[in-house]
């Protein structure tokens, strides 16, 4: 058993460093993340991240009260100036600055305060 052992040994030493890097490569594959598809709750971080910029946007000009919804594929903001333009095109733009979306996955809509 002790020479089929070494005999193995020899033949892999040729391999150490494959070996080496498919073990490194295997350990991060299951190291946990606090990435997406790990599995966990991101309802948390998500609605911080809109909290912030909901914050940031009703410190903006016209703005008023906004909320904010983000997913993978675009934004949703709702905010009592939406009727301008002018705070439409700055609400984008600092959507669009923080988040890296585009333009086209911004949509903005006024805020019905009557809650009715």
């Amino acid at each position: 058993m002790n020479e089929r052992l070494r005999a193995l040994a020899k033949r892999l030493a040729g391999y150490q460093y494959v070996l080496l890097v498919a073990a490194v490569g295997l350990a991060l594959m299951l190291w946990p993340s606090g990435g997406g598809s790990g599995g966990g709750d991101d309802t948390g971080a998500a609605s911080s991240e809109e909290a912030r910029i909901a914050g940031l946007l009703t410190d903006i000009e016209g703005v008023g009260q906004a909320r904010v919804l983000l997913s993978d594929r675009g934004a949703v903001v709702v905010c009592a100036g939406a009727d301008s333009a002018a705070v439409r095109l700055r609400v984008t733009q600092a959507v669009r600055c923080y988040t890296g979306l585009g333009a086209d996955d911004i949509v903005i809509f006024i805020l019905d305060q009557h809650g009715g």
